[in-house]
This record gives structure tokens, C-alpha cells and sequence, in this order.
């Protein structure tokens, strides 16, 4: 149901009608994928612009290869197939140009560590910049990954994505997706469980003195944080904490990674996408040297 209370049309139903020539019904089928595609990139390429730039090319193919659509399964793997193929091959992402390890994540907790800020942090200019130091950290972790296996996880368990579906999506077996998200949470789980405070109380990196760290070297922008914008809304990082002791430790990491803020997509986005729809020849199907 929409906002309005009126039931919304299947998007098969949608498709057919966008494929026949119907702009709204194009239209609309940007506005129900873009959030998704958008959350897909961002946790991808872990920077908002970055993310920006691809799900505008994710859209332009989707609605300009709408045709290919079969109909022989959801919309949403058809949709993030075509997703996952651009963002493996896309530019390096910001994060992605600070070549990110694992052993430099672990350097990066000893240097805070050498400073005393994780015994004794300074006090936070803002207590959304420890939330906006966990986001970063653990995007971070989930840079150090090859994107084969990133995008995978990102699917299969910040997504919810069946291994049925994760399979078509990234053209492998259940069993090869099932195996790469199996391998990237094994990474995950033994790094943050020698590490994050945050997965176990005993270990020694804090949010508070991760945040003093990428302060100092100007990681992080107090002005003008990459995830905690204005009326963001996600657990507090003590909140978490407490939740994730409940938890077994496979648990914990698929919720740490599941506990972003909402990211709608950026509005001016589908604006672009209006733009190409209302092109009076209607190319963006009709056009085969757009496909």
C-alpha cells in the first residue's frame, strides 16, 4: 500500500505497460527500485557520491534494457543483476583508493591505541560522530574485501537476498554464493571479534577513540559526515552494544552490518531520470543504440 492507502500495481504489471510506451508507468518503477538500488551501491562503494554516480547508471540501464525482462523470476534479482555487473566493474570507489587490509585496520587501532585514545578518549564534538566512526569502520571492513565476496555479503546478509536469487544475480551456484558469504563472514567475525568493542566488551578499539583518530588525521569531517546527516535515524552505538551481547557471534556480525540509517536515494537522481523518460522520441526504449 502507498502512502495514500491505494493499492500499488504488481510490477510485472508495471513493466508491461512501461514496455508498450506508458511514461508513468516508467516512471513509477524508478521510484519503487531507486532506494534499493541506492542502498546496494552505497554499502558497496561506501561513499555517498560514489554511490550516486552508479545507481544513476544502474537506472539508465535498467529502463533502457527493460525489455530484456523475462518475467521468469522477481523483478528485484533481474534489477540488482544488472546492479551487481556495474558495480563489479566500476571505478574505484573512494574508499576503495585508501586500499584498505586487514592488517591495516589493525594498524589503524594500534595507532589509536599507542595514543591512549582508547583507553581514554577526548570527548566527542558531536555523539552522532562515534555513530558516524562505527559506519565508517565497518565499511571500511567490508572494503578489505575483494568485491566478488563484498557484494555477496552485502546481498545475502545486509539484504536478505535467498541464496536462490543471489545465485542468478551474481550468474553463480547457490552453493558459490552460499560459500562466499560463509568465507566473508569468517573475515569479518575474526577480525571483529579480536578487536570491537562494540562485538565484545573485552576487546580493546572504541567507537570514542576510533572517531579521535580519524578526527585528527581529518577522516572524518565534523561538519559534514559521509553517513550521520541531519535527522538520520539508527541504534546508538550503546544501544547496539547491548543488543549485540544477546546475540551468537555469526548473529552479531550480520546485525553490526545491518545497523546503517536509512539512505533514500538522493532526489535529484530521479529527476535526471524523469528528464531521460520525457525525451519527446521516448528513446530510452525505442532507441536500439541505447542498448
Amino acid at each position: 500500500m502507498n502512502e495514500a492507502g491505494t493499492k500499488q500495481r504488481p510490477i510485472e504489471e508495471l513493466v508491461t505497460a512501461a514496455v508498450e510506451g506508458s511514461r508513468s508507468a516508467l516512471e513509477e518503477i524508478v521510484l519503487r527500485i531507486q532506494d534499493r538500488v541506492y542502498h546496494l551501491a552505497l554499502r558497496m562503494l561506501s561513499h555517498p557520491e560514489d554511490a550516486r554516480d552508479a545507481s544513476q547508471e544502474i537506472l539508465i540501464k535498467v529502463i533502457t534494457n527493460l525489455k530484456g525482462f523475462r518475467f521468469e523470476g522477481p523483478f528485484e534479482a533481474w534489477i540488482f543483476r544488472i546492479a551487481a555487473n556495474h558495480l563489479n566493474t566500476f571505478r574505484k570507489s573512494r574508499m576503495e583508493q585508501f586500499e584498505i587490509s586487514w592488517d591495516k585496520a589493525c594498524g589503524l587501532v594500534d595507532q589509536a591505541e599507542a595514543r591512549g585514545w582508547l583507553s581514554d578518549p577526548p570527548a566527542a564534538p558531536n555523539r552522532l560522530l562515534e555513530i558516524e566512526a562505527r559506519l565508517r569502520c565497518t565499511q571500511a571492513l567490508l572494503t578489505a574485501m575483494n568485491r566478488p565476496h563484498r557484494l555477496a555479503f552485502i546481498l545475502g546478509v545486509v539484504m536478505d537476498v535467498s541464496s536462490r536469487d543471489g545465485a542468478y544475480i551474481l550468474e553463480i551456484s547457490p552453493a558459490a554464493f552460499r560459500r562466499r558469504i560463509s568465507r566473508a563472514r569468517a573475515k569479518l567475525k575474526a577480525f571483529l571479534a579480536g578487536n570491537c568493542g562494540l562485538f565484545d566488551t573485552s576487546n580493546r578499539c572504541s567507537c570514542p577513540g576510533v572517531l579521535a583518530n580519524h578526527l585528527q588525521n581529518q577522516w572524518i569531517s565534523p561538519e559534514n559526515p559521509v553517513f550521520m546527516k541531519n535527522g538520520s535515524r539508527t541504534q546508538s552505538n550503546e544501544d547496539l552494544a547491548e543488543y549485540l551481547k544477546e546475540l551468537d557471534e555469526l548473529s552479531r556480525v550480520s546485525t553490526l552490518f545491518k545497523a546503517y540509517p536509512e539512505s533514500p536515494c538522493p532526489p535529484d537522481i530521479s529527476h535526471k531520470i524523469k528528464r531521460i523518460i520525457d525525451q519527446k522520441t521516448y528513446r530510452v526504449l525505442t532507441d536500439p543504440g541505447l542498448h
